[in-house]
């Protein structure tokens, strides 16, 4: 893989080069992972997916937040419907490089340029991104497991980051981390195959969410080049870069899973369907089922409703740092957004799996590989009683209302 400086000096505008994505190109790649889950071989998937223009469509949205996050939420909540798991390795790819595409970076112009070469050279060169950062597992909650250091006019990134999903898949790593004597700053990283400083770890979720591809990644003394800083956060401007990617990860993550509570009412509606009581009526005809799968629907549709809602905030965030309000704004809603749907999905699931009974494990059921996926919804990226906490401190400071205006 070529550096980002190959894209060029001051890179013109990104253009859109791609039409109007429509439910058959998903449908091509959700049908590829349906068939990589049957024959147990993920790269089945992959191959399709990198194949498509799904992966590249922060190309074709640059700087059109709506619109990027309206294909964004179709195509992960398309595959949430068959795997949660591999829709959240996915997910990662989508939501640092759609933050990346849509943050306003006008005035600070190095980043502004940085961020377009970036995006190019994703779209270009095909690449797929996982975004890790450098927290790490340890008895000591959020402690910091990697570090950045300047040595002359390089870099070197030493340490392990945790909770990396699309891990092995990834071409290019975006680490958030800490550089000595300078704070927080995003680096630029390639992965395993140019760059055996990097360590690919074993899977963190052997079992229900192996296909989400999490790993633990370790950095033995990788040395890279000083352009291999995307962003510093000691400005007002790449201060709100951390916040706007969270508010896109609090986004798609309901965006998958709600796909999976979808899915799981339509199992719901086809066993009510097909299956007949003693009477030879189906079991649909009956005012108890019918209002069941009601609730289910009306459950669904509210939380799609408010995950909709939450990402036209992003909309409101057109000039840093003069939207600095917006941005925390965006934050807390998606944080609703995210708390709401990822707990409906999961109601959604469980309610299901009630009503099909035992089937639901019979013969490697979609509502088996549902079920045992969507229980992670609620896990991250900020789980619920961070949500929680945050939503109490802003009432009691008496903030929560203005919210609301």
């Amino acid at each position: 893989m070529s550096s980002l400086a190959s894209a060029g000096g001051d890179s013109h505008a990104v253009e859109s080069q791609l039409g109007r994505l429509d439910d058959r190109e998903i449908a091509v790649v959700a049908e590829a992972l349906e068939e990589a889950i049957k024959a147990s071989d993920r790269s089945i998937f992959y191959r399709a997916f990198r194949a498509s223009r799904l992966p590249f469509i922060c190309h074709e949205y640059y700087d059109r937040p709506v619109e990027l996050f309206a294909a964004c939420f179709d195509i992960v909540h398309r595959l949430g419907g068959v795997s949660p798991a591999v829709a959240l390795a996915v997910e990662n790819h989508f939501y640092v490089t759609s933050a990346i595409a849509t943050f306003p970076a006008a005035a600070d112009p190095a980043l502004e340029r940085r961020r377009r070469r970036l995006i190019e050279t994703i779209a270009t060169e095909r690449l797929l991104v996982a975004n890790t950062n450098s927290k790490v597992h340890s008895v000591n909650i959020g402690e910091i497991g990697t570090l950045a250091t300047r040595d002359g006019a390089s870099l070197r990134v030493n340490g392990e980051a945790a909770y990396t999903s699309l891990a092995s898949e990834a071409d290019l790593l975006i680490l958030l981390t800490e550089l000595k004597g300078e704070g927080a700053v995003f680096i630029e990283i390639p992965t395993q195959s140019e760059n055996p400083s990097v360590e690919i770890g074993p899977y963190l979720f052997p079992n229900a969410m192996l296909d989400s591809d999490t790993r633990r990644i370790t950095f033995h003394d990788v040395r890279l080049p000083a352009d291999a800083l995307i962003a510093a956060t000691q400005s007002r401007v790449t201060n709100s870069l951390v916040p706007f990617e969270m508010t896109w990860h609090q986004l798609l993550i309901p965006a998958l899973y709600l796909g999976a509570a979808l899915r799981a009412i339509e199992e719901v509606r086809s066993f009510l369907v097909a299956t007949k009581g003693r009477d030879g009526q189906s079991l649909a005809s009956l005012d108890g089922m019918v209002v069941d799968v009601g609730r289910l629907a009306l459950e669904y549709q509210s939380a799609r409703c408010l995950v909709h809602k939450a990402a036209d905030a992003l909309a409101d965030v057109q000039e840093i740092p003069r939207d600095e309000v917006q941005v925390e704004r965006a934050v807390h809603l998606a944080g609703a957004a995210k708390y709401t749907g990822t707990r409906a999905a999961e109601s959604i699931v469980t309610a299901a799996r009630r009503v099909v009974g035992a089937r639901s494990f019979v013969g490697n059921s979609v509502l088996e590989r549902l079920s045992n996926e969507v229980m992670f919804a609620s896990l991250g990226p900020e789980v619920s009683a961070v949500l929680e906490r945050r939503y109490g401190k802003l009432v009691l400071e008496n903030k929560f209302f203005q919210l609301l205006s």
